[in-house]
């Protein structure tokens, strides 16, 4: 039987937020002002990664233009411009919200950069329901090391164990899985199946009753 949770950590983007497409605008943009042309294709190989391992990618490819620094810089700068406040995905939000109703503890735990996450978690509405952020800048190794998810369990006080992990990727659903959380699956394609606990399609399948 699996435990009793006392927390839920979300993942941010794909789960709550649908920004995949800005995030490839805005790496697109700024590849082709240090002539590189980022193609659909090769943006594949940039989904779910922190930025400094999107630049190790994308440095080989880019030669002597530009720099890791410019890069993170002008990526989060140019993405906090372009946010806009109609990429929440409802079905993923209703249930933070329920969540804080009922006195959850919840907490955001991403990839991302530290002033992304913030923006998103803001301008979703979110940022008195989240406890804490985890974002790209807390470990060393991001997403799919379970490292993430350990740093949140032990900022919580909870187990790994006790702990409720909401993903859409692959890698997330890696990250979770290693750090022993309580996994719970939104993949993109409803129809796919992954190594979770909780595979969610429509979001009634998500597990409230190991809060109660």
């Amino acid at each position: 039987m699996t435990a009793k949770a006392h927390a839920v950590f979300w993942d941010m983007d794909g789960t709550l937020i649908d920004t995949e497409d800005l995030h490839y605008e805005v790496i697109r943009d700024w590849c082709a002002g240090h002539g590189y042309v980022l193609t659909d294709e090769g943006n594949e190989a940039l989904i779910a990664k922190t930025m400094q391992e999107k630049w190790q990618i994308l440095k080989p490819l880019l030669g002597s233009a530009g720099s890791e620094a410019l890069f993170r810089k002008e990526c989060e700068d140019w993405y906090i411009e372009r946010l806009t406040d109609d990429k929440g995905l409802e079905r993923a939000l209703v249930i933070v919200r329920a969540l804080a109703e009922k006195g959850v503890f919840q907490a955001c735990v991403s990839n991302g950069e530290d002033a992304v996450v913030r923006a998103n978690v803001e301008i979703l509405g979110l940022t008195e329901m989240f406890s804490f952020l985890v974002t790209g800048k807390d470990c060393e190794h991001g997403k799919p090391a379970p490292d993430p998810y350990l740093l949140a369990a032990s900022k919580a006080g909870f187990e790994p164990t006790e702990c409720i992990a909401v993903e859409d990727s692959s890698v997330g659903m890696a990250a979770a899985r290693a750090a022993g959380c309580i996994v719970c699956g939104w993949p993109l394609d409803p129809e796919a199946t992954a190594d979770v606990d909780y595979l969610l399609k429509t979001g009634e399948e998500f597990p409230y009753d190991l809060l109660d």
